[in-house]
């Protein structure tokens, strides 16, 4: 059994989901969800029913029941934070009846074997706006490019915050080299702000009819894009991981975060350009 501790906002849980159950095909086991953080938690809420995905929770259980546990099976508890942010090859390795994993695991190295499993749990099942709808199909008529602002908690995060004075517009520029006419549709949690700041001389269109409730319908338009300039954040990392184009440009900061403690070296796919 593999048990995976879902915590974060919605991209967070996509890498939480995705290692749980790459770890499942790989070793056979099945695997739990712990949503039990849910229940205090108030940034965020589970949003993984929104997707395609296998729904079988894990209810906590005491301290003594696990501890009776041990004493028949053999059970590993592996927290990413008290290891490497980085991917860890071993891990799949782990030699035990229970499997409990917490952290964020943030790498497609964990589950890229199992990219069209991963791909087809992701697809969402939940209705969506006859907006959304009607923007993904002009999204696919046109040379659409994705760009997302990330702000919202991240402001005035000593971790989180990094200057990106330059990145969007050296992004763009090399966008604008490489994509003939694109059509840009701008992705935020804090639209007002970028409607304020950002400029361009090619068409534009500020995604603004989605909010917290409805977030897997922005994650919906930024996959439907045939290009990506993402944020430092899973949720558009996963939006353009999410874009099947063949030909996609998706470009991406190089610094994640603002702390050289962190090795950030494999959450961003090798063929994604950095910036």
């Amino acid at each position: 059994m593999i048990i995976i501790k879902i915590k974060g906002g919605l991209g967070n849980q996509m890498f939480q989901y995705a290692i749980a159950k790459a770890f499942s095909l790989e070793t056979k086991r099945p695997f739990k969800l712990d949503i039990s953080i849910f229940e205090s938690y108030k940034l965020h809420n589970y949003g993984l029913h929104h997707f395609n995905i296998q729904s079988n929770f894990y209810l906590p259980e005491s301290i003594w029941k696990i501890r009776l546990k041990k004493l028949f099976h053999k059970v590993v508890f592996y927290n990413e934070d008290h290891h490497a942010f980085n991917f860890n090859p071993n891990l799949i390795q782990t030699k035990s009846d229970i499997l409990f994993l917490e952290g964020y695991y943030q790498s497609e190295k964990y589950f890229l074997k199992y990219e069209k499993e991963i791909r087809t749990d992701f697809e969402i099942v939940s209705p969506l706006k006859q907006q959304t709808i009607e923007t993904v199909a002009y999204m696919q008529s046109v040379n659409s490019v994705s760009i997302h602002f990330r702000r919202g908690d991240y402001i005035g995060n000593p971790v989180h915050e990094t200057d990106n004075t330059t990145y969007y517009k050296d992004a763009i520029q090399l966008i604008e080299s490489k994509i003939e006419h694109p059509v840009y549709f701008l992705f935020s949690d804090d639209i007002p702000w970028v409607k304020e700041n950002f400029t361009s001389n090619f068409e534009t269109h500020f995604v603004d009819f989605n909010d917290a409730s409805t977030n897997f319908e922005d994650l919906k338009l930024m996959a439907s894009c045939k290009h990506n300039i993402i944020a430092n954040s899973s949720f558009s990392w996963w939006g353009a991981w999410l874009n099947s184009h063949a030909n996609k440009i998706v470009i991406a900061p190089k610094k994640w975060f603002n702390t050289e403690k962190v090795n950030t070296s494999d959450i961003l796919p090798e063929n994604w350009i950095k910036l």
